[in-house]
């Protein structure tokens, strides 16, 4: 008769095979970390490499970036004068247009970016372009005067053939809304004049010395009104900052040389638009555009309508976004058009 198979009494494990079984896991855990952690150590050089070169065309890229997921893009449109870039919505063709214009500062189109979405949001075609001379549109060597930036406004209008528009221009933007709607009172709705219109020498000059910075702690104070919650920064950014935004600094400086010469063809004009629905809006904390200058640009234009913004400075569309569109959108739902 077989004797039964004996089985084999289980091994005990000796420190060795414990310490292999507790390693092998943790390496496959972590595998992903030795991948993951050279790739962000490559990206984080590419981004501190791309803040030094060029660190405003940088924040300029992050908040196109976040407009993005709006539905917001950017194009570019050849204009006689060259090639201008400009944001836009979605949504179809038939949507009222609202054409948004920029004035001083580094923001150019992107000073919009907070009010963009919500308008769009209540069916309007946003389009917000970066006048000539200034961001990524082209650098020539023109005079960028108020007439020459509304003259580009009308092409672009032209090109994209809009019928009528809703304008809204900030600052010097709102001089340049103001020429388009004299020399073309048929195609305007409405107007919203943001911190700006009719300024006046005084006023140009005052634009000057705070919106052109020449000084590193002049830049800091500007970018840290123009883009929110950024961290605090080494002084050499300020500088590249400085030089980086030097390119738009002939259209900076062109606009606001021509504030004569184009304010008084403004106001030769004005009664072109006194049937047009005009709200002025600044913010009461406003450095350079004072109580003082609204209620004259108000006096001047007969039927306008004034809001302010009573905690907000020199861009309350950037500070209280929701609350500036929330107004605009009331505004352009309103019936008196200029049509």
């Amino acid at each position: 008769m077989a004797e039964p198979i004996k089985s084999q009494p289980a091994r005990t494990p000796t420190e060795a095979d414990i310490r292999a079984e507790n390693l092998t896991p943790q390496v496959r855990r972590h595998t992903w970390i030795n991948i993951a952690g050279p790739l962000a150590a490559v990206f984080l050089g590419i981004f501190a490499a791309a803040m030094y070169l060029r660190p405003v065309g940088v924040l300029r890229g992050i908040q196109i970036s976040r407009l993005g997921w709006s539905g917001v893009t950017q194009n570019d449109l050849a204009l006689k004068d060259g090639l201008i870039t400009y944001l836009i919505t979605g949504g179809y063709s038939e949507m009222e247009p609202v054409v948004m214009i920029h004035g001083l500062g580094p923001n150019a189109a992107l000073v919009w970016r907070g009010i963009i979405p919500p308008v769009a949001d209540a069916h309007y075609k946003v389009i917000a372009p970066n006048l000539p001379g200034f961001a990524s549109s082209d650098h020539k060597q023109v005079n960028y005067s108020i007439a020459h930036q509304a003259e580009a406004v009308a092409q672009m209008i032209d090109e994209m053939k809009l019928d009528h528009v809703n304008l809204v221009g900030n600052d010097l933007g709102a001089d340049v809304a103001l020429y388009y709607a004299v020399e073309h009172p048929g195609k305007v709705e409405r107007m919203v004049l943001v911190s700006g219109g009719l300024v006046g020498a005084r006023g140009a000059e005052k634009l000057r010395k705070g919106m052109l910075p020449t000084t590193p702690d002049a830049i800091r104070a500007q970018v840290e009104a123009s883009f929110f919650d950024l961290p605090p920064m080494p002084e050499f950014i300020y500088q590249r900052m400085m030089a980086e935004l030097s390119s738009d600094l002939q259209a900076e400086t062109d606009m606001i040389n021509s504030v004569p010469r184009d304010e008084a063809h403004i106001r030769s004009k004005i009664g072109q638009v006194f049937n047009t629905l005009t709200i002025i809006i600044w913010g009461a904390k406003n450095p350079f555009f004072s109580a003082a200058e609204g209620e004259a640009l108000h006096a001047a234009m007969p039927g306008s309508a004034t809001v302010v913004f009573k905690t907000s400075g020199a861009y309350p569309q950037l500070e209280h976004p929701d609350d500036f569109a929330e107004s605009l959108i009331f505004v352009i739902k309103q019936e008196e058009g200029g049509r």
